[in-house]
C-alpha cells in the first residue's frame, strides 16, 4: 500500500512538472497589431489559448480584449488599446491580467526595428524623490526611442503590480517591480516578463511618423531635466491616466503604492515645456492628458 502511494505521488509530481514546463517554457508567437509602421506580437505559453478579441471603440480608443484559457479554464486577459491622437501620433497600451492560479511568462515584442537607431532615455540614474514624503520610487524614464527614417517609437517600461486596498478603504496599485531592461535581436525588441497569479502587467509605446523633438539637443535637454525632476516625467502610463507615486501615510502599505492624482494627470509640465520648446512629444502628452480627463 505504501509503495502504491509513493508511486501515485511520483506520478502526480511528474505530471505537475510536465504542466509547469509546458506553461513556463513552451511558447508560440501571435501577431496582435500591425498599423502605422508598428508591429506587435506576443510569445505566449503554448498551452494558453487566446480567444477571438472583443473589439470596441470609444472616442479615439480602439480596444481589443482577448480572454486567455488554460485547459479550458480562464486564466486572464490580454488587452490592447490603440489611442489615435489628433496630431497623428498613436499611443498603444498593453495590459495582461493574471486571474488564474499559476504564474506564467510572456514576451511582448515590438518588431520591424531593423536598421533603426536607438536612444536611451536613461543615460544616467534618476534623482530620488523626497523619500521622507513619498518613500522609495524605483520607476525610471521610458526605455528610449527607436528612429527609422523619419518615424519614431518611444518605448515605455513594463510595470508589474497588484491591486491593494489600504486601511482607509482606498484601492491603489502596489508596484511589485518595473522591468526596464529589454533585449533587441534581429530587429525585434522583447519585453520579457514573469506574471504571478492575481497580478497585472502594463506597458505602452508612442508611435509617430515624424520626429518627437525638433532637434537632438531639445530631446537631450528634456531627458536631462526629467531625470533630475522625478515629478515631471510620467512613466507609468495607462489608458485611464498615469499612475504616480502616492505620498506615505501611517499605513505601511503605501511604501510602494501608486494611484491617479488629478493634478499629475493634467500634465502641467508638458504644457509649460511646449510653450517654450514646442515638440510633437509634448503636444502628444497634452492631447493624451486631455483624453484622460474626459
Amino acid at each position: 500500500m505504501f509503495r502504491k502511494i509513493v508511486i501515485l505521488v511520483g506520478v502526480v509530481f511528474f505530471m505537475s512538472l510536465i504542466v509547469f514546463t509546458a506553461v513556463m517554457f513552451l511558447k508560440n508567437e501571435v501577431e496582435l497589431y500591425s498599423e502605422n509602421n508598428v508591429s506587435l506580437t506576443i510569445d505566449k505559453p503554448t498551452f494558453i489559448a487566446l480567444s477571438e478579441p472583443e473589439v470596441s471603440e470609444s472616442g479615439t480608443d480602439l480596444k481589443q480584449v482577448y480572454n486567455m484559457t488554460f485547459l479550458g479554464l480562464d486564466v486572464g486577459t490580454y488587452t490592447l488599446i490603440d489611442r489615435s491622437l489628433q496630431n497623428g501620433t498613436s499611443l498603444i497600451f498593453e495590459e495582461i491580467n493574471n486571474t488564474g492560479w499559476i504564474p506564467y511568462t510572456f514576451s511582448l515584442n515590438v518588431n520591424g526595428l531593423e536598421d533603426a537607431e536607438f536612444k536611451s532615455w536613461n543615460p544616467e540614474p534618476t534623482v530620488r524623490l523626497d523619500e521622507a514624503l513619498y518613500g522609495p520610487d524605483p520607476t525610471t524614464n521610458p526605455y528610449g526611442v527607436f528612429t527609422k527614417n523619419n518615424s519614431e517609437i518611444l518605448v515605455g517600461n513594463v510595470y508589474v503590480s497588484r491591486s491593494l486596498q489600504l486601511g482607509n478603504g482606498e484601492w491603489v496599485r502596489e508596484l511589485r517591480h518595473e522591468i526596464a531592461e529589454f533585449t533587441t535581436e534581429e530587429g525585434t525588441l522583447s519585453k520579457n516578463l514573469w506574471l504571478p497569479p492575481k497580478h497585472s502587467s502594463q506597458t505602452w509605446l508612442m508611435a509617430s511618423q515624424e520626429p518627437l523633438f525638433g532637434t537632438q539637443e531639445a530631446e537631450d535637454e528634456w531627458i536631462s531635466f526629467s531625470l533630475e525632476n522625478r515629478l515631471s516625467q510620467l512613466n507609468w502610463l495607462t489608458p485611464a491616466g498615469p499612475y504616480v507615486k502616492l505620498e506615505l501615510t501611517d499605513d505601511l502599505r503605501t511604501e510602494l503604492a501608486y494611484g491617479y492624482i488629478e493634478k499629475r494627470t493634467a500634465d502641467l509640465t508638458s504644457m509649460e515645456w511646449n510653450e517654450s520648446s514646442p515638440s510633437l512629444f509634448f503636444e502628444s502628452m497634452i492631447l493624451n492628458s486631455e483624453t484622460n480627463q474626459q
